[in-house]
């Protein structure tokens, strides 16, 4: 049985974590304490963005995929940004992250390359639909132009 994905909300908590990371790195933190928390919630977030653009890229039919490949694209750009920042140790406790910034680089890098594919399927996307015409079925016509017995 598959679950519903709630697109929406799970890209609005990868948002709220980085913001929390984000924050946190501003406080005087001891890496002693966080280290091992802020590098499985760095890790975590890869892997669930990954997900997230894996289950979007399979399910070509979902009614709102162009909406959700624009939310992930804002979220995946944060997270690039995001680990910009501890690359270039923009706050003290990125230091304590050092070593951790060769698997960090090689994540930013693979989102990357995820920003740059959610944009080429946006563009894809959008040239389909100005490709698109309305039209009706020849069902759907028999349908509309039927007369209403109750109106003869």
């Amino acid at each position: 049985m598959k679950n519903k994905i709630h697109y929406e909300d799970d890209l609005f908590f990868f948002n709220l974590q980085m913001k929390l990371l984000r924050e946190g790195f501003q406080l005087s933190i001891d890496s002693n304490y966080f280290l091992d928390k802020v590098v499985h919630d760095l890790r975590f977030i890869d892997s669930g963005l990954g997900r997230v653009l894996s289950t979007l890229k399979e399910n070509s039919s979902l009614i709102r995929r162009s909406e959700y490949f624009h939310n992930l694209l804002k979220v995946e750009t944060v997270f690039v940004d995001l680990l910009e920042d501890v690359l270039n140790v923009r706050y003290p406790f990125c230091e304590a992250l050092q070593a951790f910034f060769s698997e960090f680089r090689q994540r930013q890098d693979s989102h990357r390359a995820d920003v740059s594919e959610i944009r080429s399927l946006l563009r894809k996307a959008t040239t389909e639909e100005e490709d698109k015409e309305d039209f009706i079925t020849d069902d759907e016509m028999a349908l509309l132009t039927q007369t209403d017995p109750e109106e003869s």
